[in-house]
């Protein structure tokens, strides 16, 4: 009896140790398949749109996110981000997940999600970056930017 117990427990931890590696080995796959691209894209991206100018981040952003965004609300998150200050440095952006989907509306997308630590001039910020797979490179799908010097 006690056997058939320990040898039930040994299955189930080695199915459990095989789970973990194999979602290990398949984040590591998808993830290296961007490092090439996106790594690069966000090194030269962030510093832009923590330049904190609307025509900037446009010019980085999806025109599917933009779509629902009048002018004015668009000024308005620039001018709240802006007192983030200037952007000092970032980290090496950390892999997240990679999503893709279809919609009637836009067709076929891929999405890729980063979260990316980041010193500014009034503190400390964790960015979410998802960007929005095009042919060659990528635009901002979503930049988020959680940060106590917001409330300040």
């Amino acid at each position: 009896m006690i056997k058939k117990l320990l040898k039930g427990i040994a299955i189930i931890f080695l199915v459990l140790v095989i789970l973990i590696v194999s979602v290990g080995a398949w984040t590591g796959y998808k993830s290296a398949g961007y490092e090439l691209t996106a790594i690069p894209f966000m090194a030269e991206a962030i510093p832009e749109i923590s330049k904190w100018d609307s025509a900037i981040m446009r010019s980085y952003m999806d025109p599917e996110t933009l779509e629902g965004v009048s002018e004015e609300d668009f000024s308005e998150m620039v001018r709240v981000l802006s007192k983030m200050g200037s952007l000092i440095s970032t980290e090496e952006p950390v892999f997240q997940t990679v999503n893709s989907s279809s919609t009637i509306q836009h067709g076929a997308m891929t999405l890729v999600t980063y979260h990316v630590p980041a010193t500014y001039e009034n503190g400390e910020a964790k960015l979410t970056v998802v960007l929005k797979e095009k042919e060659t490179s990528f635009d901002v799908y979503r930049f988020k930017v959680e940060s106590m010097a917001l409330f300040k």
